[in-house]
């Protein structure tokens, strides 16, 4: 029980904000990742009330180079994140939250390029002392609206079960110019449920 509602609360974090309708790192990171620092996201949650994401400064995991994006929630940072872009998409290689910090191994891709309706990947790997498996697809195209208006945007879902048995389903909603809209996520253990939702209120790009 304590562990199935731990899990839920890391889910309510939205924890990425990226995809691409290019084929290549540079219209990735311009168009569906704006990685300039200072860009914040602030989003409405079902768990947490209003959050923030905000992009901080360049880092490094081991031999990978990042970016910093940190989640603030009534004013305490509770987590960081650090993630980079590649040729084939968008890698999370480490989180950190105030218990400690999680390396991802081997780095997660959570997004991958050229982005199609129907496209799925996987990634198995290490968060923190469990292994996971993620199975991803590319779901569709929709226009959504939020808080912060209409957009046009694609939609990732994702599925997995994290051990011993709490399978978590998401779906997430991303714009051009923009990231991540809208996040709906449900994690089940056993025969308890609890669905967590992020949309966004607004967004400040830095260049």
């Amino acid at each position: 029980m304590g562990a199935f509602w731990r899990f839920g609360a890391v889910v309510a974090i939205v924890t990425v904000l990226a995809a691409t309708t290019g084929t290549t790192a540079a219209p990735l990171s311009a168009a569906y990742f704006p990685l300039g620092q200072g860009t914040i996201w602030t989003y409405r949650t079902n768990t947490h009330g209003d959050i923030m994401m905000k992009v901080g400064p360049l880092a490094k995991v081991g031999t990978f180079g990042c970016r910093i994006i940190e989640t603030v929630v009534g004013g305490n940072t509770t987590q960081r994140e650090c993630y980079g872009v590649e040729g084939d998409g968008v890698y999370a290689y480490e989180r950190s939250y105030p218990a400690g910090t999680m390396r991802l191994e081997p780095p997660q891709r959570v997004l991958a390029i050229p982005v199609a309706v129907g496209r799925v990947w996987e990634w198995t790997g290490r968060i923190g002392d469990q292994e996971v498996t993620l199975k991803y697809t590319w779901a569709r195209r929709e226009k959504i609206q939020v808080p912060a208006g209409s957009f046009d945007a694609m939609q990732l879902y994702f599925e997995g079960l994290v051990p011993p048995n709490i399978q978590v389903q998401t779906w997430r909603w991303f714009a051009a110019g923009v990231g991540m809209v809208k996040e709906d996520s449900l994690v089940s253990q056993a025969d308890q449920r609890m669905r967590v939702y992020a949309e966004l209120v607004s967004v400040k790009i830095a260049r």
